[in-house]
């Protein structure tokens, strides 16, 4: 997964975060091309990633109550929705169940791709005054 220029908001901290995310995805998807199901170490990798999208969609809720986002209360529902998706992911790993690899990255490369292009680029269209 490669960033895209399209993808860009044009608030340059979300940006450089969004950069970041797509940059963990591929070390995911590097980590696993060698095995079909989860790893310890794509495991890891996996709660590193979770890890900073919390980080992430913590600042980019804070950039969206300074300018008085409209869609703020429900863009943040979005993000806890993905955060309680991903921890029963990782649940299920904690436990012992197995995950397809191919299919969490698919899942995690769309919802990041989709994410962003559908909702967060309306946060800088917002800011930039073109709604």
């Amino acid at each position: 997964m490669l960033w895209k220029d399209d993808y860009a908001t044009g608030i340059v901290v979300i940006d450089e975060q969004h950069k970041k995310l797509v940059d963990m995805t591929t070390i995911l998807e590097d980590a696993t091309k060698a095995h079909e199901e989860m790893t310890y170490e794509t495991g890891k990798i996996l709660k590193d990633l979770v890890d900073y999208v919390k980080v992430h969609f913590r600042d980019e809720e804070e950039v969206m109550k300074k300018i008085s986002f409209p869609e703020y209360s429900r863009h943040v529902e979005l993000h806890k929705k993905l955060v309680n998706e991903v921890r029963d992911i990782l649940l299920v790993l904690k436990k012992g169940g197995r995950l397809n690899n191919k299919e969490l990255l698919i899942f995690l490369q769309r919802w990041l791709i989709e994410h962003i292009i559908t909702e967060d680029k309306k946060i800088g269209q917002y800011l930039l005054g073109n709604p």
